[in-house]
């Protein structure tokens, strides 16, 4: 009985032993198989890391401000008889606004005048008596001194009625109309905005370090989201004297011409201060860059005995314009860089190109029209 149960184990062992060691032997070969073809050949688009002579610049943000402004207000309460604009018209200076009722002081100018044509008389006949001796030169005083009076009580009501035709102070265009005809008025209670378009300014900071690379009367460019693609114009108008000893900034401002009006106050716009001098920078569209927090890295496409392999090397990037991103170090131009496709890559794995579909690489992109 314990001979026959030992043959049994003997042959179960046998024959478990033979499967399993079939099965590894064509494990192996399926190993040796897959390590004989290599890894799969992975599709990617590329692009030429190109070489290009860029003006240094300092980027930031700004906010857009009209270089005239102000709320038309009331200088004296009163009732409006008279609207002489619509909302959004373009307006010169000293143009009428708004008639405020005025009759009133109309009718009391009129007994002003009077008093002051009889004071004026006053003063004639008093001057010839007191010339022939017959009244002393105290009538005169008194006299000259009413006459006095009177005039600057003329001219305060004349200033008083002045202050009721409300006119614009400068050229520009208004914003929407906040009163209505026969609507009483009080001073300081609002009209209409008025801002002057043809030439804004747009405020910014830059760090205190920045203070020798800046001046005034130096080139800016502004690129604002509502022409997006197009950059307008300017030039470092005044530097604030004195550094911000909270942020350790200086405060800026740049002057932009707005002839046509496109750009409006408050817009948020993103500036660059053009610096005096030049250097040459190698490039890569920012597609090329695998961003990881151990460093940024691109594929490099090399030859191979096979075909083309990609090797991961890690670069330092500087500026970045529209598309393109400056690379320090790392890279040389005429170099082929991966620019899609980098998730199925690791070091050495092989590559098949396709470039059908080509890869943006402005300094100013566009959108694509819809």
């Amino acid at each position: 009985m314990t001979k026959r149960l030992f043959l049994m184990v003997l042959l179960l062992s046998v024959f478990f032993g033979g499967l399993f060691g079939w099965k590894a032997f064509v494990g192996g070969k399926i190993r040796e198989a897959i390590a004989a073809q290599g890894p799969p050949v992975a599709t990617v688009s590329t692009a030429t890391v190109g070489a290009q002579s860029w003006v240094p610049s300092l980027q930031t943000v700004a906010t857009l401000r009209a270089a005239q402004s102000v709320n038309v207000t009331a200088q004296v309460d009163g009732q409006v008889i008279g609207l002489h604009f619509d909302s959004g018209d373009t307006v010169k200076p000293g143009t009428l606004l708004v008639e405020q009722y005025v009759a009133d002081d109309q009718a009391e100018l009129k007994a002003l005048q009077a008093d002051l044509r009889l004071a004026e008389i006053d003063v004639t006949r008093i001057k010839q008596l007191v010339k022939e001796r017959l009244l002393p030169d105290r009538d005169l005083d008194r006299a000259t001194s009413r006459l006095d009076r009177v005039r600057a009580e003329v001219e305060s009501l004349n200033v008083a009625i002045g202050k009721k035709s409300i006119r614009a102070p400068f050229a520009g265009r208004l914003g929407i109309r906040q009163v209505n005809l026969g609507q009483f008025i009080e001073p300081g209670d609002p009209i209409v905005r008025l801002e002057s378009l043809d030439r804004l300014f747009a405020d910014f900071k830059l760090p205190q370090q920045t203070l020798p690379r800046v001046a005034p009367g130096q080139s800016v460019l502004v690129a604002v989201d509502a022409w997006p693609g197009e950059q307008f114009r300017g030039e470092i108008a005044a530097i604030e004297p004195s550094v911000d000893a909270a942020t350790r900034n200086i405060s800026l401002r740049a002057a932009i011409s707005n002839a046509d009006g496109r750009l409006r106050p408050g817009m948020f716009a993103e500036i660059g201060v053009t610096l005096p001098e030049r250097r040459d920078v190698v490039l890569v569209p920012q597609s090329a860059i695998s961003f990881s927090p151990f460093g940024n890295s691109v594929y490099v496409v090399e030859a191979a005995e096979a075909g083309q392999i990609v090797r991961n090397i890690y670069v330092s990037i500087g500026e970045t314009r529209g598309d393109l991103v400056e690379v320090m170090d790392g890279l040389t131009a005429g170099q082929q860089v991966v620019t899609s496709g980098q998730l199925k890559l690791r070091d050495g794995a092989p590559v098949n190109i396709n470039n059908q579909v080509p890869v943006s690489a402005s300094t100013a992109p566009a959108p694509p029209e819809s």
